[in-house]
């Protein structure tokens, strides 16, 4: 019978899993880029949400929900814009 030895053996260290955050920092960038264009309270929103993405290092959970957050903002500011586009051009064509 093989003797155990007294010690426990030797483990590789864990190091934790980096978090994804390609996301979140693509959001990060869409957020802000409408800012910047001054396309409303909505795109601060995304950037808070994105930053918050961004700012997390131990839970991967939150940096998923913040970044669909952001994305959705920068999403309902993009589909405003692309609205508000459109009523112009229909108005200018109506108008000719």
């Amino acid at each position: 019978m093989a003797q155990q030895p007294a010690y426990p053996p030797q483990a590789y260290p864990m190091y934790p899993v980096p978090l994804s955050k390609g996301g979140a920092i693509g959001a990060l960038v869409t957020s802000i880029l409408l800012v910047i264009s001054c396309y409303g309270l909505l795109a601060a929103v995304g950037l808070i949400f994105s930053i918050m993405a961004v700012s997390e290092n131990f839970d991967q959970e939150k940096v998923s929900r913040f970044t669909r957050y952001a994305w959705i903002a920068n999403g309902v500011v993009l589909g405003l814009l692309v609205l508000f586009f459109g009523f112009v051009i229909t108005m200018i064509i109506i108008e000719s």
